[in-house]
């Protein structure tokens, strides 16, 4: 009996030491990292036809949110800048982030990223990938590089 005592004590020892913590490590996802948008899903649909737009020379400069320590900035349209704070929870993977000043812009495509950003909730993230979502029906696809993924 002393040896499968022993063994089963060895056992958990070794389960405890391996165990993973299930809690996303926020400054390594958000931290300096900037993220580029590749895919954007509003009201349920997908918006391929303005996405193909992120991929012209004038896309080269545009939609993307750089994070540091608890700020963002960020460009929607060429030229259309905004900031602000970000807070996020790894374990419950939950995001808010507050914009300083909405951006002024014209276009309708803008004024609805902007409000996915304004009223984010959550977001799900994988080594190139984040999702920005403020609900099941609005979000977007953001990658650690500009490419084609759509949602």
């Amino acid at each position: 009996m002393s040896i499968i005592k022993k063994l089963s004590f060895l056992l958990v020892l070794l389960t405890s030491i391996t165990a993973c913590s299930n809690e996303d490590d926020i400054e390594d996802i958000l931290v300096g990292r900037t993220w580029y948008m590749n895919g954007a899903t509003i009201n349920g649909m997908k918006l391929n036809s303005e996405i193909k737009n992120f991929y012209t020379d004038a896309g080269e400069n545009a939609y993307f949110i750089s994070f540091s320590a608890g700020t963002f900035t960020g460009v929607l349209s060429e030229g259309v800048h905004f900031s602000g704070t970000w807070s996020a929870n790894g374990k419950k993977q939950t995001i808010s982030m507050t914009v300083k000043k909405q951006p002024a812009t014209q276009s309708t495509f803008d004024k609805q990223i902007y409000k996915i950003i304004s009223s984010v909730t959550s977001y799900n993230s994988g080594a190139d990938f984040l999702r920005l979502q403020e609900d099941k029906q609005n979000f977007i696809l953001l990658g650690s590089s500009r490419s084609k993924i759509y949602n």
